[in-house]
């Protein structure tokens, strides 16, 4: 079974990725539109030939750019596209040029360069955008590449690679996520019949495989926040849950109390679970704190930015571009707006208070 393309009709296999990244990537161009950009608008196409059914490719105005010669195809990635003849798959470029020859069972798209790849859909291992092999089929399966590392998974057992390859942990993970700001969440077990993110052997490793946290946190409450920082959430067991009535008391499962830290790459504690926070939403340089029934704003130097006294911070979908100021409430109805440095600013005749 093909484990990375999404190939379209009937004699197709289907696509089972295995991992969902979200990964941004930012480009800025200036006067020129890269063959990458434009291979984007390229989408696979079904078209009834005299051979049966093929897939091409057609732009944005509907014009046949590549014509239908393929199997399968899935839309481009990074400027290739993975496509597929009498089960052998290789990628072309936006002009339809095969760039990787068609002899592979399983391939990937290309991320930080590197594709992972199988000839026979049992041992995987990575080809540059030359088509080279680079890292030897030796692996049960294997993930994108993600900040310079990727997961190789062996006997159903996760661990964390280099472009080289190296094993940078051992095989003992359940799970390894996409590594994101130098940080990769990863799962030791699965306690918790409610799912996953609810297990508490959840932890965080840095770029090198070293565990920065114990591998003792809540999933659910411990996210990666994608820019070096990360929530470490442990669950303190504090015995049955109990709701009474006036004349049974029903146990309804564990109760836990949960302590949180704002974590950097190296595990050390910005913000401490002493402080006592819940932590909420997130941005590039901050996050919003809650401590009982009130909020605040500290960066993510543990600086304070509002105070924690507010009923409620909004997302930032207010101003004149409906995404550049936020509300800060002061009580049910009370409120004024701050910018991305959760100053305030009077807009739309609502004044700055003093506070």
């Amino acid at each position: 079974m093909n484990k990375f393309l999404m190939l379209a009709p009937a004699q197709m296999r289907h696509f089972r990725s295995l991992f969902t990244l979200k990964i941004t990537l930012s480009f800025l161009l200036a006067f020129t539109l890269s063959a990458s950009a434009l291979a984007q608008n390229l989408e696979p196409t079904t078209f009834q030939t005299m051979g049966g059914e093929k897939i091409g490719y057609k732009n944005a105005a509907g014009q046949v750019v590549i014509k239908p010669r393929f199997d399968g195809g899935n839309k481009f990635v990074n400027g290739y596209a993975t496509v597929c003849i009498g089960g052998k798959c290789g990628k072309i470029d936006s002009t339809g040029k095969e760039i990787v020859p068609l002899k592979y069972r399983d391939l990937g798209d290309f991320y930080d360069g590197l594709a992972g790849a199988s000839l026979d859909g049992r041992k995987y291992g990575y080809i540059n955008q030359a088509g080279t092999v680079v890292i030897p089929f030796t692996f049960g399966e294997v993930g994108n590449f993600s900040e310079g590392r990727a997961v190789a998974i062996l006997n159903g057992k996760c661990a964390l690679i280099n472009k080289k390859g190296t094993l940078l942990t051992p095989y003992k993970y359940e799970l390894i996520e996409p590594m994101q700001g130098g940080i990769a969440r990863v799962r030791l077990k699965n306690d918790s019949r409610d799912g996953a993110e609810h297990s508490n052997f959840w932890g965080f490793i840095n770029a090198q495989g070293i565990e920065i946290t114990k591998l003792d946190k809540h999933g659910y409450k411990s996210p990666n926040l994608g820019n070096g920082f990360a929530i470490a959430c442990t669950a303190i067991p504090e015995g049955p849950s109990t709701i009474k009535s006036q004349h049974y008391t029903y146990k309804i499962g564990q109760g836990y109390r949960y302590t949180s830290a704002l974590i950097d790459k190296t595990g050390k504690a910005i913000i401490p679970a002493s402080a006592g926070y819940e932590f909420g939403n997130w941005g590039n340089d901050y996050v919003i704190v809650k401590r009982g029934q009130a909020y605040g704003v500290m960066n993510l130097a543990g600086q304070q930015l509002l105070p924690v006294n507010f009923r409620e911070i909004t997302t930032f979908e207010f101003g004149p571009d409906k995404k550049s100021l936020a509300k800060a409430f002061l009580n049910e109805t009370q409120f004024f707006y701050v910018d991305e440095h959760f100053k305030c600013v009077q807009f739309d005749g609502v004044k700055c208070p003093e506070y």
